[in-house]
């Protein structure tokens, strides 16, 4: 696939054909996308959290081998005490595992022991600093928590200046999370979030925990939250799929100025998380970014991660869902049959070729066929049939989508083969 087109124009010969609407200047001046784009990836940490999967750490090591082919730069990863000594035995397994296997990604450490509400004492921040020090984490991020009352807001501060100081001199730096970040007592957050800029936050990770954020508030609280704060620094935004909408919520906030967050094939609990297969072909596609992700990679990273944790991927699901690529009818399948696909994608009912995603049109016999592709079939594997041989061979197979009436109710390309080699003896 070669094209001399740039990305941001409506049709690329042989790679995209969109709208013209999408880049019109009505549409593009209202956009503010980070440059560079700062994507970030909770993979690892999102499969840990996906109910019933429960990788060993040789599996997660090769999940990180995926990421890297695919060139995320940093990945997002979780250690809760929840109040214990201790942190939880699996994310501290994954700290580690993944650390010592030195992945070209930057590693970024959630934890709760760094800072608290300045109501609680934070004695293990310390410990927790030295602990992933010593295993070669650099960047370290602990919750913003919204303090209860004015005394606590002010151990607050000195503890995160405290806390900063430790870091830094540690050789390390610190990012902040703020879960249900739009459920916020909004003034008193923003106040919270410039105390943190006062001492030396590299970036504020915003989670939509529950999609409480609608596309179109999305990027009015983005844009907000930015407006309010004393100096420019980076965002991203963490998004949930419960109404089916975290992928355009997680672009609305790239376009109002916040990088996206996300995980392969959308893993995570309940609905799922902003899939990076999703939000990096949009974004290319639809927008003209270059998100620093192989794109050309992404069917492959999802089959394999599939493989990996033993979770299929839905049929349906949007990029590497088997049916994206998936046709039945006859105009397509000769186009298949006869070399035409995936160069007329565009009237193949897509709006991008298969090779963008590293994958391919593929075909299967089931409601709509008929002779033509039974007589495409045979002539692409050198056989010639009569027309007797042709209905014969229909009938065949259409008599064998009436034994399966659920899905999937086809016949496979090889099955078809099978049938008009031995009409055709």
């Amino acid at each position: 696939m070669t094209s001399t087109s740039p990305r941001g124009t409506p049709l690329v010969e042989g790679r995209h054909s969109v709208s013209p609407f999408n880049f019109m200047p009505e549409v593009t001046t209202s956009w503010d996308i980070p440059t560079p784009l700062g994507l970030i990836d909770s993979t690892i940490r999102k499969i840990i959290y996906t109910v019933g999967v429960r990788p060993t750490e040789g599996e997660l090591i090769e999940v990180c081998g995926l990421l890297e082919e695919l060139g995320i730069e940093e990945e997002s990863l979780n250690v809760w005490w929840r109040g214990g000594d201790e942190g939880d035995p699996q994310e501290l397994a994954a700290v580690f595992g993944i650390a010592k296997a030195k992945p070209k990604f930057k590693v970024n450490v959630f934890t709760d022991t760094l800072l608290g509400n300045g109501a609680t004492p934070m004695p293990l921040m310390k410990q927790t600093v030295d602990m992933f020090g010593e295993a070669g984490i650099k960047l370290l991020n602990p919750g913003l928590l919204q303090a209860p009352n004015d005394e606590a807001r002010k151990r607050q501060a000195d503890e995160m200046a405290a806390m900063n100081e430790y870091i830094k001199a540690a050789g390390m730096e610190w990012n902040g999370t703020v879960a249900h970040c739009a459920r916020r007592p909004f003034d008193e957050f923003m106040a919270l979030c410039n105390t943190a800029i006062d001492n030396g936050i590299r970036r504020f990770d915003l989670m939509d925990s529950t999609s409480a954020l609608s596309p179109e508030g999305m990027k009015h609280y983005v844009r907000t939250f930015r407006s309010r704060l004393t100096n420019n620094t980076p965002l991203t935004m963490h998004t949930h799929d419960d109404f089916g909408m975290n992928t355009a919520g997680t672009i609305a906030a790239v376009l109002a100025g916040a990088s996206p967050d996300v995980a392969l094939n959308g893993v995570s609990y309940r609905s799922g998380f902003a899939a990076l297969e999703e939000v990096v072909v949009a974004l290319d596609v639809l927008y003209g970014v270059d998100t620093g992700i192989r794109l050309d990679k992404l069917q492959w990273a999802a089959d394999e991660m599939a493989r990996i944790m033993r979770f299929p991927i839905p049929p349906l699901k949007p990029v590497v869902g088997f049916h994206q690529f998936l046709r039945e009818g006859a105009h397509d399948v000769e186009k298949m049959l006869d070399g035409r696909a995936p160069a007329d994608f565009a009237n193949m009912g897509g709006s991008y070729s298969p090779e963008l995603i590293g994958a391919e049109f593929h075909w299967v016999y089931s409601q709509q066929g008929n002779g033509r592709i039974v007589a495409a079939a045979a002539k692409s594997i050198g056989v010639t049939l009569t027309d007797k041989q042709v209905e014969e061979a229909v009938k065949v197979l259409d008599d064998k989508l009436a034994t399966h009436p659920a899905y999937p109710r086809w016949a496979t390309p090889d099955e078809v083969f099978a049938v008009i080699r031995r009409l055709a003896t």
